[in-house]
């Protein structure tokens, strides 16, 4: 049987360095991961708002990346340009959903109009044989 061999040599190291955080590091690695996965690929607008907001503009940010072995300041400056970024554009979908549906909403509310009445049509009888009580017809 072969020997099983890293395919590079940083595997090695990088598990050398998560081997040595202690749990409670690995729990607020994991909490600040969950918060970038809510603020970048959430399909939720809300939770992805929530999450770009706490990142932005949250107290306890910093302490999370402290307990985490981040230095919080350098996570949110990387960050923050991708941040706003995203931001701005799930506020720009739902302002354009909301024109949208506000477009929608005017439609059914504007009632149809009437249709025009046309005056009625005079016919012309007038080429037509004029029968009398007492014709008849053989």
């Amino acid at each position: 049987m072969a020997k099983h061999r890293s395919p590079f040599l940083n595997n090695d190291v990088v598990h050398l360095i998560e081997n040595n955080k202690i749990p409670e590091q690995k729990l607020w690695i994991a909490v600040l991961s969950k918060a970038f996965e809510d603020a970048f690929k959430s399909t939720d607008t809300r939770a992805a708002l929530e999450a770009l907001s706490w990142i932005r503009h949250g107290t306890d940010f910093n302490y999370v990346c402290h307990l985490a072995g981040r230095d919080g300041h350098y996570v949110k400056s990387r960050m923050l340009d991708k941040v706003i970024e995203r931001e701005a554009s799930i506020l720009m979908h739902n302002k354009a959903i909301k024109t949208g549906v506000a477009k929608i909403i005017k439609l059914k509310i504007k009632k149809p109009e009437p249709p025009i009445k046309k005056p009625p049509v005079k016919k012309d009888y007038s080429y037509l044989p004029k029968y009398s009580h007492d014709y008849v017809d053989r």
